[in-house]
């Protein structure tokens, strides 16, 4: 159940609860630690560079990795450094040790500057976010310490990429900060992990093929999950727990799937809920079942559509499944989902579940390269002028585990995307600012820098 629902990569708690504060205008930390001592930033800088635009060509950085000495962090630097080479870059993180200890485990090049920030300082953190283009977070869980860096790029006009599923938390970030994003112009683009953007990016390359080849809208789109092998952390845990422990208002939110819906926006599709049966699915030969991470997923392609001002169709509906072996499994799987669910909403059963699980800063599963998983999306137009509804395939295929090794390329090939290829972006007519989805801020062209890369594909059957 937790692997399903919520695969959002996070820091371990012991790397993030209760940062310590840092006085970054004392003296300077491990400078010993650095061959050139200005590879570690402080925050000793005037702030002279906090009018600039997030695309101003002399800024320091193209990226800055927040949260880089946790599990998902180190996964993210590791690409970075196989993708990065061109690339001005740093890491930051709340302890000046752990940040030398990164340099040393992972062998960074002189080149890679230390920043070192409390989540929480946010005058520290503006003085970081103003000399990069574009910040990666993969401080969780978010509710807890991802607020304050979104705020500091937001103020700074600076891009942000995240790992979040904590789709409250989203909303809240939408809520306080959308209409100033769009103002300072910063792209501030949550959930960018696995747990949403291929589903994303899938059911957008699905939709503009209706569009483009069958001159078709699209009535809907239903992602399935294939084989997939891969892991699972402790610090995922972690924030799923979180979730799981929220108020009243926060269940209520999670419950609505427009809970990320524009409080201004077009009208809302016909969809109220997620997939919550066994079915044999034609086009894929197989029994499909509910996905769990449809509770999170399917918000984010909402909004893509709603922020396009329902460019997918008027009547445009997202649902998501898993194959399953057969129908019986299928509804094992289903009713065993959803006891547990139930049982889990009990905070003395939830504290009981949590003791036996992976702690923060471990893992099980099939962690790294020999992952893989693959999604199937199947489209179907509106009926036209008498004609029936067409069917389109398509597909994404990602060699590699999914949830951490597949996460950490995601998050980084987004924000260099933002970084490197906004003129681009621009030309494209994809916003410049707000509170944005993968496929809204970057769409195709992120789709095609994937299509460049080795570790993942999307392409139409």
């Amino acid at each position: 159940v937790l692997l399903h629902s919520c695969v959002h990569p996070s820091r371990g708690s012991h790397e993030v609860s209760s940062w310590p504060s840092l006085d970054l205008l004392g003296p300077w930390r491990g400078e010993r630690r650095t061959r050139d001592p200005q590879r570690r930033f402080e925050a000793w800088d005037e702030p002279c560079a906090r009018r600039m635009s997030s695309r101003a060509s002399d800024r320091t950085w193209d990226v800055v990795v927040f949260g880089a000495t946790g599990f998902t962090g180190k996964w993210v630097v590791r690409h970075l450094q196989k993708e990065g080479k061109e690339v001005q870059w740093a890491v930051a993180g709340r302890s000046a040790d752990k940040l030398a200890q990164l340099r040393e485990e992972l062998q960074l090049s002189e080149d890679v500057h230390e920043c070192v920030v409390d989540a929480s300082d946010l005058e520290g953190l503006k003085r970081i976010t103003e000399r990069a283009k574009v910040a990666i977070s993969t401080v969780g869980p978010f509710m807890k310490h991802g607020t304050p860096l979104v705020e500091a790029c937001v103020e700074t006009g600076t891009d942000y990429c995240d790992t979040t599923g904590e789709t409250p938390w989203v909303r809240d970030i939408i809520d306080k900060y959308h209409e100033k994003a769009v103002e300072n112009k910063a792209r501030i683009v949550s959930c960018c992990s696995f747990l949403s953007l291929p589903f994303d990016l899938g059911t957008l390359m699905v939709v503009d093929h209706m569009k483009k080849h069958l001159h078709r809208k699209c009535r809907s789109v239903l992602a399935v999950i294939g084989d997939t092998k891969a892991g699972v952390s402790g610090g995922t845990i972690d924030s799923a727990f979180g979730m799981l422990s929220g108020d009243a208002k926060t269940a209520a939110s999670m419950a609505d799937p427009y809970e990320l819906h524009p409080k201004s926006g077009p009208p809302k599709g016909p969809d109220r809920g997620n997939l919550d049966t066994i079915f044999f699915s034609k086009e894929l030969k197989c029994t499909v079942g509910p996905s769990l991470g449809a509770l999170v997923n399917s918000k984010i392609v909402r909004r893509s559509n709603a922020l396009q001002q329902n460019a997918y169709g008027d009547h445009f509906s997202y649902d998501e499944g898993e194959m399953k072996r057969n129908r019986v499994m299928g509804w094992i799987g289903l009713w065993t989902g959803k006891v547990a669910m139930a049982f889990l909403s009990m905070g003395w059963f939830r504290n009981m579940v949590q003791k036996a699980l992976p702690a923060p800063g471990t893992a099980v599963g099939t962690i790294g390269e020999q992952g893989y998983c693959n999604l199937h999306f199947i489209g179907k137009t509106e009926p036209e002028n008498g004609e029936a509804s067409a069917t389109v395939l398509g597909k994404a295929e990602m060699k590699m585990d999914p949830a951490y090794a597949g996460t950490a390329k995601m998050v980084v090939e987004a924000a260099l995307c933002l970084a490197l290829q906004d003129e681009e972006l621009r030309n494209a007519g994809y916003p410049e600012g707000g509170v944005l989805t993968p496929a809204a801020s970057m769409g195709h062209v992120l789709i095609d820098r994937f299509n460049t890369r080795d570790f993942m594909k999307f392409f139409m059957e």
